[in-house]
């Protein structure tokens, strides 16, 4: 019997989605996911929804104008902020999990080196503050972790990309931690919720902050919520 072609959808790379569902700590295959999603024929109305998360924030429009793109701090550096500060937080995840901001090390061309429009500065800024976010909301690099950032960032940004890395996380689950099923429910449940009251975080100057205790950073942006579990 012969075997049927897989069906193929303009702009999903399947290979790299596949490979972010058997190892959420793949990042290049995130991107590479993202960078697929390029060529898809129907970009402009998948990217409308996105366009409208950010188009009426005042404080993303404002870091846009100003072409807000600070250096980073080292990961020692940070380590030095106060404890309980942002930084100071920021700086253990790291150094914990053997990571440094931005995504050191990969090939990020795709967001830098273009036209600044408010959609490029926008992705610009969802790389940057991927670990900040992290810390943030509190969690770790384990595949429900990254599975529930991304659920969080879905609600702010209504994203056909992170709809993608959400979908993902069932093929992981069930096939390589199906003991998991509940816990990767509640909690992408849970942090799409946070995500959908929460404040735009994009807009949110986090490298300004850094020295800023975490708690009162979760209490401007509205995520009190996860002071209340502990």
């Amino acid at each position: 019997m012969q075997t049927q072609a897989i069906p193929q959808i303009p702009g999903l790379d399947l290979h790299s989605l596949m490979s972010f569902a058997i190892d959420p700590q793949n990042t290049q295959a995130i991107l590479d996911v993202q960078k697929s999603m390029l060529g898809a024929p129907n970009r402009p109305q998948m990217i409308q929804w996105v366009a409208q998360s950010f188009a009426n924030e005042v404080e993303f429009q404002k870091l846009l104008s100003e072409r807000y793109i600070p250096d980073f701090p080292s990961n020692a550096e940070l380590m030095k902020f106060p404890v309980e500060s942002l930084g100071r937080y920021l700086g253990e995840h790291l150094n914990r999990n053997n990571i440094q901001l931005d995504f050191a090390g990969l090939d990020l061309s795709m967001f830098y080196g273009k036209e600044l429009n408010a959609m490029t500065y926008f992705s610009i800024r969802g790389i940057r503050i991927h670990d900040i976010v992290h810390t943030l909301l509190g969690l770790g690099v384990s595949a429900v972790d990254e599975y529930c950032v991304a659920s969080f960032t879905l609600a702010q940004f209504r994203s056909p990309y992170h709809m993608q890395l959400v979908s993902s996380g069932y093929i992981n689950t069930a096939f390589y931690a199906p003991e998991n099923i509940p816990m990767f429910l509640d909690g992408i449940h849970r942090f799409y919720n946070l995500g959908r009251k929460a404040k735009f975080i994009t807009g949110y100057k986090f490298e300004d902050n850094f020295a800023k205790p975490l708690r009162e950073v979760r209490r401007e942006l509205n995520l009190m919520d996860l002071e209340e579990v502990k």
